[in-house]
């Protein structure tokens, strides 16, 4: 059993209960799901050592079920639902467009349970015929079927297995029978998805070193075992490679097995019109190695800067290496706010209070509290009265709070354009992002133009998680985005980077773009619990990949001078 095996059984139980019109249930499990999938350890491990219940989202109802599971790998609950209800909902929920209520229309009236049956189904153009559906919809929803079809989704989420990869790396580290131990691949550029983990280790008994990787308790399944190089399946439903290199060629295999291809590629161009030869064993001159211990001196030997990792993407970093015009990207500890943040006042899993004292946790020094507008009713948004209700006490909460909270709101941009609060409310707000959540299947003209206008009206801080995609599951909104740079340059309106791991929103490669247009960002965890604050880490990460510099981020300002921003 893996967690993500027990996650998607919960998420089940959610949707068949949102099918069955239970009210608060569903999002009880998906919360817990959520916990599950985000751990860092195996969830066997958390319940054998009695700390489930100190889970977030996890009470004793669910903590029965997750119990059950463990002991007999069946949930009794989900058994019952599912002989009613035998719909494929893990595959449905990586598609867009289509939840349970909807999945279960097309379960009762055309017998459509699988992505196959979904396809027959769109073939006789069957589903147009149905109330509550039409042409419009049935087009839309063979569209997102295609390109769930297109998707690579054996790739995992980096958010969410990152914790793992590092609990990995450090158990390893600390059998005393490895010098080094590294992360190296696409984890280490901090890529928004990993298709597998790269380790690389430094060991005087490589073969005690595998035999103990071999017998590590993630490990599933051997696929291929030698003294220098060990390939298996993890629990986690990853492959890894865990390569064991001399001392002296380890900071160039570090580096081979880091950047992405075209990166590589253009290094060993550099060394050939050097007279040199560059693979993951070194730096050569004829048979003589001249570099590879560390990643330094590899990049100095053939007259480069080293650049972090997350800049090797052949996006022009070995240029400005070259030319000594390579950026100081901002550092992690830079960023000391979060500027997207949800309570339970909307749909959030826990309390103002709660999530106050979580980011303080965390190292925090402020955070935006940006909850729902009321055109959100899915996520209980709040309307006017709510919002000054909340402020009020957002107030009384900032004379004893050493985390400084901003009064925020993630505003719906309506279908027209316009905004849904009043503009006296939002005036008085100190953050505010603007959001495309709704009425999303307008052209992409019409789409931009609507986003367009409600940045024109000066009123939004910061457009929230703009291409507004979905990582495996939604594609991005077709937005003209050089207009939409051009509007944000002008209105002096920043861009988010949204650090959900499903959303991961500006990708870099935008982020980079929209940072030569001169335009600067806002970071956000979109945390809806107190132990999704590690995800602003991830929205860091993209504006690393993207080149910003502390400058360009606004996260890196003082409370004092977030507030300005509005004034």
């Amino acid at each position: 059993m893996t967690n993500e095996e027990l996650a998607d059984k919960l998420y089940d139980i959610a949707d068949m209960l949102e099918i069955e019109g239970v009210q608060w249930e569903p999002r009880a499990y998906r919360t817990a799901a959520l916990t599950v999938l985000s751990l860092g350890a195996d969830i066997s491990d958390v319940y054998k050592q009695g700390k489930l219940m100190e889970l977030e989202g996890i009470g004793k109802s669910i903590g029965g079920s997750i119990e059950e599971y463990i002991k007999t790998g069946h949930i009794e609950k989900w058994d019952k639902l599912k002989k009613k209800y035998n719909i494929d909902f893990s595959t449905f929920r990586k598609m867009r467009g289509l939840g349970p209520k909807r999945l279960y229309v097309l379960y009762k009236k055309l017998g459509i349970k699988d992505v196959n049956d979904l396809k027959k189904a769109l073939e006789k153009q069957e589903i147009r015929e149905l109330s509550g559906f039409g042409k419009k919809s049935e087009e839309e929803i063979k569209k997102n079927l295609d390109f769930f079809l297109q998707t690579d989704v054996s790739r995992k989420l980096l958010g969410l297995v990152i914790e793992y990869a590092e609990k990995l790396r450090d158990d390893l580290a600390k059998s005393g029978l490895f010098e080094k131990v590294e992360i190296a691949g696409s984890t280490r550029r901090m890529k928004e998805t990993v298709g597998d983990l790269d380790i690389l280790c430094v060991s005087d008994n490589p073969k005690a070193g595998m035999d103990y990787f071999t017998k590590m308790k993630q490990v599933k399944d051997i696929i291929v075992k030698g003294d220098k190089k060990t390939s298996v399946d993890l629990d986690a439903g990853l492959s890894c490679d865990l390569r064991i290199v001399e001392k002296e060629e380890f900071g160039a295999a570090l580096q081979y097995f880091t950047g992405n291809k075209e990166h590589n590629v253009k290094l060993r161009k550099i060394a050939i019109s050097k007279g040199l030869k560059l693979n993951e064993y070194g730096v050569f001159k004829g048979k003589t190695r001249i570099a590879g211990k560390s990643e330094a001196e590899v990049y100095k030997i053939l007259g480069l800067e080293i650049m972090p990792p997350e800049m090797r993407e052949n996006m022009g970093e070995i240029e400005a290496s070259l030319s000594h015009t390579l950026p100081k990207i901002i550092e992690y500890n830079e960023v000391v706010g979060d500027l997207h943040v949800h309570t339970n006042d909307s749909d959030g899993a826990d309390g103002l209070e709660a999530m106050v004292a979580a980011a303080e946790k965390a190292g925090l020094s402020y955070i935006a509290v940006t909850n729902h507008s009321q055109n959100l009713r899915v996520a209980n948004g709040l309307d006017e009265d709510r919002f000054r209700v909340l402020n009020k006490k957002i107030d009384k909460l900032n004379e004893k709070s050493n985390v400084k909270i901003l009064k925020g709101v993630e505003l719906e941009i309506l279908k027209d354009g316009s905004l849904d609060l009043p503009s006296g409310l939002l005036k008085n707000m100190d953050f505010v992002l603007g959001a495309l959540h709704q009425n999303l299947n307008m052209g992409g003209e019409e789409l931009t133009d609507r986003l367009i206008k409600a940045i024109n009206t000066g009123l939004i801080t910061s457009v929230a998680h703009p291409t507004d995609r979905l990582i495996n599951q939604r594609s991005p909104l077709p937005l003209n985005f050089d207009k939409v740079f051009d509007a944000c340059e002008k209105n002096d309106t920043l861009l988010e980077i949204d650090g959900f791991p499903d959303r991961s929103d500006l990708p870099f490669d935008m982020v980079k773009e929209a940072k030569e247009q001169g335009i600067r960002f806002s970071l956000g965890s979109d945390s809806h619990r107190v132990d999704h604050f590690k995800f602003l880490r991830l929205a860091t990460a993209i504006a690393r990949r993207g080149w910003l510099e502390k400058k360009n981020v606004v996260n890196a300002l003082k409370y004092s001078d977030i507030l300005k921003l509005r004034r």
